[in-house]
């Protein structure tokens, strides 16, 4: 098969892009990542050396495939291939296509069993660098279509979409596919671009066309998957009229000047800021559309302006260095890929051509369009996405027109208002001149906001119109913790906040102080402060975030966007590696939870009608022997580097725990037989999550060396309430008496037995709940490595004592309302007597 390297300046970026790649190719490609130099100081370049071990790594009768992101790689690796045999050498060919969207292309073609020739032509399709840049042939008239609707939640994503590419090149002639719910062209059904750009998402309808010789068969394989629903778990219901909801506050009417006064909003960062109001434009500058003779030249101004975006956002994120995360910077890759988009491209390039008007003048309509559609959508976080195209739209503009965008440098110290913010108006900020950011619109999951809230200000978004009203230098107070600006605040709400600002500061301050200690109340009762895992690439913020441990692994993302399960090899290498990096801090591991929300398709998987309650967790393990009996040898082996415990989830029957050790003893003997190590005495603990165990408390306790309780689905269970099902989202309380009681009858009846109770659901981080959880005796606490600071500032001001006088109270009280105001009294005290 066709190998694939990856050369980039960035390891983090060629690492993950075969991580992508390898999820969505549905079969084996050679894939190998040649990202970065090993300079701690400085990571980011390439090595010749490192590129010619990749090529060698995939080298097949078949050939090597080439992508690279800056020249300079490309350079290294023209160097890298003067060291290879000269016969190797004619195998070995490059591609000029963008990194990321080329190397998914081509995966999927070489998985569909593509030549070299096709997966080139398909990764140089994802931008549309074909050199002829020809025009789609017209539909031939013999064609026969036919419409499916597609029910998958989240549309044609990433992993269906490519199984409907392998799907459809299994077939020899031409097949189309086009989204007729959103009026989007045909486009080529064997291309990862062409479907993808569809934008197909939950209950769009498409139609597939091809010719009438193949037409049954191809119809027969769409309605095959249609039916299965593409593999993926979950099914949106059909479109129904929208609900009523509250109407969004709108950025355009103003209802005049304001000098004084309180706008509310959402918050995304907490925080105080005092200082003049800047307003910074937003919106997308007008464009009058300007008559032009050269349309040629037209075009290639265009085409310039859109690398020149390209080339700024590359160099804005590079300047930007470590403030932003890798995750963050896959933001961007989005404002790339829709500089990129081939269909946007040639309906600029065809109204140019057809019309013979600016580029600018296209260019803003046909932004204005996109984005339009994007905001009628139902779904809110795509809904969202309109901004991240309005801000690419903004920035070709600001090209097109000859200039840079200054945006946002100003010379003293202002409250930056924006209408929306987008992403790269942050990557522009001049952080020296930055006390607050505050928005007339934007959401609490918008691209934007994720990035926002990392920059260590207050910012508040959705302030509403008025806040245009608001004159250039007014002084403000913006308090990002209770999401809302002040417009020229007195002397005294200036000195509470400055108050509250300080106290916030010194809170923070003294849980830095804290955070490598241990979790100790002042009379020296400790208690453990660990972290939830989901991923290996957590490891370095939980080790540096003070964790005593880590209190739940959560292993579905082992499983989960691929198309295979992991070998027992592959999981012990990954358990092995943060038994390691946990440097003597015990993991707990918990087994597969597959199922409810947690999804993997090619487990072939039933459809359920209510997941949550159905084949999951411990529940599918015991079914599919072969299955849990790989994850916990790489378990058991992984514990011969380090503590490691074993949690089985959603337990509701003593046969269950029995049946789980019985499996996890069968597997011992397995290692023995195999001469490989695991620590013989590692806990074996099981998740109170279905209050059948939390009942069964003082019997399963007897067979397990821990408990850890899952607050979010035992209150679910216990309520009988879906957290999910905004009508009923308000019944869904943790705090509910009867939750609990359960939680304190299961502390209670470990105790009783000599065995320890941990807490991993979102309660365990809520230092406001803290005092109420210790004095109910819970001996582990489990949250985001991010709250273990403040969680243990929080539990080092506490007497043991007093917790437990809370915890008695508490449990004589009968409803949520009055638990709350019982911890709100407790907190007053403690404050008092601080």
């Amino acid at each position: 098969m066709i190998g694939i390297v990856i050369v980039s300046h960035s390891r983090k970026l060629s690492d993950g892009l075969k991580e992508i790649a390898d999820a969505m190719s549905g079969a084996p490609v050679p894939i190998a990542s040649a990202g970065g130099i090993d300079d701690s100081e400085n990571p980011l370049g390439t090595d010749g050396i490192r590129i010619l071990d990749a090529i060698r790594e995939v080298m097949s009768d078949e050939g090597v495939l080439i992508f690279a992101d800056l020249g300079s790689a490309r350079l290294n690796a023209e160097m890298a291939l003067d060291l290879l045999e000269p016969e190797e050498q004619t195998m070995v060919r490059f591609c000029d296509a963008p990194i990321v969207e080329g190397v998914l292309a081509a995966t999927v073609q070489i998985a569909a069993g593509g030549s070299m020739q096709e997966a080139m032509k398909e990764a140089r399709q994802s931008v549309q660098l074909e050199a002829d840049e020809e025009q789609p042939a017209s539909e031939p008239s013999n064609t026969l279509s036919r419409s499916f609707t597609i029910r998958t939640l989240l549309g044609l994503h990433a992993r269906p979409a490519a199984l409907l590419v392998r799907k459809m090149n299994a077939f020899a002639g031409d097949i189309r596919i086009a989204n007729t719910t959103k009026g989007r062209k045909a486009a080529n059904a064997k291309s990862i671009n062409g479907v993808m750009l569809s934008e197909v998402t939950a209950n769009d309808t498409i139609s597939i066309s091809t010719g009438p010789e193949q037409a049954e068969a191809v119809f027969a394989a769409v309605e095959e998957l249609v039916k299965d629903n593409f593999g993926e778990e979950g099914m949106a219901p059909p479109k129904a009229e929208p609900a009523s909801v509250p109407e969004q506050k709108q950025a355009s009417t103003p209802t005049g000047t304001i000098t004084q006064g309180e706008l509310s909003g959402l918050s995304i960062a907490r925080g105080f800021a005092i200082g003049p109001i800047h307003h910074v434009g937003g919106a997308l500058q007008s464009a009058e559309p300007v008559a032009i003779e050269d349309t040629g030249a037209e075009i290639e101004r265009f085409v310039k302006a859109l690398s020149e975006a390209e080339n700024q956002i590359n160099l804005a994120i590079s300047n930007a260095g470590d403030s932003i995360n890798a995750d963050d910077r896959k933001i961007f890759d989005a404002h790339i890929s829709c500089l990129r988009d081939p269909d946007l491209i040639s309906a600029v390039k065809a109204r140019i051509s057809s019309e013979g008007i600016c580029a600018e003048a296209v260019w803003r309509e046909e932004i204005i369009r996109l984005s339009g559609i994007y905001s009628a959508l139902d779904d809110r976080l795509l809904r969202e996405r309109a901004g991240d195209i309005t801000d690419v739209g903004r920035r070709v503009l600001t090209i097109l027109y000859g200039g840079q965008s200054d945006d946002g440098q100003v010379t003293e110290p202002a409250i930056f208002a924006y209408e929306e913010l987008r992403p790269s108006d942050i990557l522009s900020l001049d952080h020296g001149a930055v006390l607050g950011i505050c928005t007339m619109l934007g959401g609490e999951t918008s691209h934007a906001a994720i990035l926002a809230s990392a920059l260590g200000i207050p910012v508040v978004f959705a302030l509403g119109a008025d806040l245009a009203g608001v004159p250039e230098g007014q002084r403000a107070l913006l308090d990002g913790s209770d999401a809302r600006i002040i417009i020229d605040p007195d002397e005294k709400t200036i000195a509470r906040a400055e108050q509250e600002r300080k106290i916030l500061k010194d809170r923070l301050a003294r849980a830095e102080e804290v955070r490598h200690l241990p979790a100790e109340m002042l009379d020296g009762h400790k208690v453990r402060a660990a972290a939830n895992m989901a991923s290996i690439s957590e490891l370095e913020g939980i080790t540096d975030s003070g964790a005593d441990e880590v209190g739940l692994l959560r292993t579905e993302f082992l499983y989960m966007q691929r198309d295979a399960a992991p070998g027992e090899e592959e999981q012990y290498d990954i358990y092995r590696s943060i038994v390691t990096g946990l440097a003597g801090r015990p993991l707990t591991i918990r087994t597969a939870d597959i199922g409810g929300d947690k999804p993997v398709p090619y487990l072939e998987r039933p459809t359920e009608d209510n997941p949550n309650l159905g084949w999951r967790g411990i529940r599918y393990s015991l079914a599919m022997p072969d299955f849990f009996k790989t994850q916990l040898a790489a378990i058991l082996r992984a514990s011969a580097h380090g503590p490691v415990r074993i949690m089985f989830p959603l337990v509701s029957t003593l046969e269950e725990v029995m049946a789980g050790k019985a499996m996890v003893r069968d597997v011992m003997e397995l290692l023995r037989t195999r001469d490989q190590s695991f620590d013989t005495h590692l806990e074996i603990g099981l998740m109170i999550e279905v209050p059948a165990a939390a009942d069964l408390a003082s019997r399963l306790a007897r067979e397990v060396d821990f408990f850890s309780i899952g607050t979010n689905d035992l209150t679910q269970y216990m309520l009988a309430t879906d957290r999910a099902n905004p009508n009923v989202r308000s019944l869904y309380d943790p705090l509910h008496p009867a939750v609990l009681h359960m939680i304190a009858k299961v502390i209670r009846a470990a105790h009783d037995e000599g065995k320890w109770v941990g807490m991993c659901g979102a309660l365990a981080g809520d230092t406001d709940v803290l005092p109420l959880l210790a004095g109910l005796g819970l001996d582990e606490f489990s949250m985001p490595p991010s709250g273990i600071a403040e969680f243990k500032l929080a539990l080092c001001q506490l007497q043991l004592q007093d917790c437990q006088m809370l915890a008695e109270t508490v449990l004589q009280l009968d409803t949520a309302s009055r638990v709350r105001e019982q911890l709100s009294l407790f907190s007053e005290r403690q404050q008092a007597q601080s």
